[in-house]
């Protein structure tokens, strides 16, 4: 058996490449966008992608499964469990192999065998590999969203992402069910999970590539003796607020979307950038955060490059109105960024400019903006002095382990659809755990027309580090 991961580290999404030695054949489970990575990985190894497949309908990242198998002319599966409103849909499923429990795929040696698994999805399966070049018994599991290294998929997805009233404690429950399944199954079986540390698909994921289904019966918090009422309650607790893209990937896989071919990104100036801005375009600046909040451009927002500017990018940018870049670079820098964008279905790009357009625009009559910074020690003076707005922008787990006095928390994911809760007249300082996930709040508040916006230098570790009072 020849066996490939790939991870994207933008997404913190791994995907598998699955071939037989004897007969040259694989599978790809999983997929993104990226065919030219797969193509290279499998013709190093002499083998053809005769299959693709995926774990579920995933909510992060527009899946490439249909569109590398008509590319490559493979043989397309999906899940056929789960069904009713939240399965493929009828077109998605037309011209694909239906997956259920028990369906398997066979190249050559190898033996690929599904799995229903839902709990995280409905209609989730993991993907049982059988190497029958070494025997009969399972080497491994491919398990998606299902079980990762340390934790479980979360099971509110689709109550809080999609708008599914009821269905978390329904999905949390059947999580339950399927890992007492799955507890049956050999300690020495092998788990390749889809996701690894920085995915918001679950609360607490490890780093590490791959597992054992011993090692997470030890240590994982969901392989407990827990009854299935503390074990609902635990997974439902403390999960990250899903961003607001997730609803649209959900909405283009479901029905197994290709998405519009690339064009090319064309270069503007600040004149074309303020009449972008002008008609209600978003515009996102794309520079480190310490430069736009020394200088930036009124009505944009700092999105810094770095591993989570898909996730802040998904959360932040509507997909009803075109997307203009403001980045360190030439049309090739723009390039890369919207091959990356695409990755999650942000295809309305206007145009791009350069950043110099900063420097441009000072020296015309619109004046540039700036982000004030506010230390620990000055912003417990004047909070003390005066009434302060305090926006803890952190996840809830982080915020439940100790937070500011007097602080707000609304996680950074769900700012713009928390507007309401602030008050735009009263001076507002912004933290998160560290400053950089507040940095980025700090400039969507500006752009919103909110002035008296402060970030807090170091965030919470800082104001720790300072030795000042927090609440639990």
């Amino acid at each position: 058996m020849i066996f490939k991961r790939f991870y994207d580290e933008n997404l913190a999404q791994a995907s598998y490449l699955i071939g037989c030695e004897r007969i040259r054949e694989a599978i790809l489970v999983d997929p993104g966008l990226g065919s030219e990575e797969y193509a290279r990985a499998a013709t190093a190894e002499r083998l053809r992608i005769t299959h693709t497949t995926e774990t579920h309908i995933h909510a992060d990242f527009v899946s490439g499964s249909r569109a590398l198998a008509d590319k490559l002319g493979a043989t397309l599966h999906l899940s056929a469990e789960g069904g009713g409103e939240w399965g493929y849909t009828a077109s998605a499923l037309k011209g694909a192999e239906p997956l259920r429990s028990g369906t398997r795929i066979q190249l050559g040696d190898v033996i690929i065998e599904a799995a229903h698994t839902p709990g995280h999805t409905p209609e989730h399966v993991s993907l049982i590999v059988t190497d029958g070049k070494r025997g009969g018994a399972p080497v491994g599991a491919l398990t998606g969203d299902f079980i990762f290294v340390g934790d479980v998929g979360r099971p509110d997805l689709l109550e809080r992402a999609v708008g599914a009233e009821g269905s978390a404690n329904r999905s949390a429950s059947e999580l339950y069910a399927s890992i007492q399944r799955f507890k049956s199954r050999p300690d020495l079986l092998q788990l390749w999970p889809g996701h690894g540390a920085g995915s918001v698909c679950g609360k607490s994921l490890g780093s590490v590539p791959q597992t054992t289904l011993g090692y997470e019966r030890m240590f994982n918090w969901a392989f407990a003796d827990l009854d299935e009422r503390e074990f609902v309650r635990r997974a439902l607790e403390h999960q990250p607020v899903p961003p607001r893209y997730f609803a649209e990937m959900k909405r283009l896989n479901r029905e197994a979307t290709t998405l519009p071919p690339a064009t090319e990104i064309s270069a503007m100036g600040a004149d074309g950038l303020n009449a972008a801005l002008d008609g209600g375009a978003t515009v996102v600046d794309t520079r480190p955060a310490s430069r736009f909040a020394a200088r930036h451009i009124s009505r944009t927002i700092n999105i810094p490059l770095g591993k989570s500017f898909l996730t802040w990018m998904g959360a932040f940018v509507p997909y009803d109105r075109d997307l203009f870049l403001i980045v360190d670079g030439d049309a090739g820098a723009a390039s890369l960024i919207t091959e990356q964008l695409r990755k999650i279905g942000l295809v309305r790009i206007g145009g791009f400019a350069d950043a110099d357009v900063v420097d441009v625009w000072t020296t015309r009559q619109n004046k540039t903006k700036q982000v004030s910074q506010i230390d620990a020690p000055a912003l417990d003076s004047r909070r003390r002095a005066s009434p302060v707005q305090l926006i803890d922008v952190r996840s809830p787990d982080e915020w439940a382990a100790g937070h500011l006095p007097g602080a707000i928390h609304i996680p950074l994911a769900a700012l713009p659809d928390r507007l309401t809760e602030i008050d735009a007249g009263k001076p507002i300082v912004v933290h998160c755990q560290g400053g950089g996930r507040s940095a980025i709040a700090a400039s969507f508040l500006k752009a919103q027309g909110m002035e008296a916006v402060s970030n807090l230098e170091g965030g919470y570790d800082a104001w720790v580090a300072n030795k000042l009072p927090v609440e639990k």
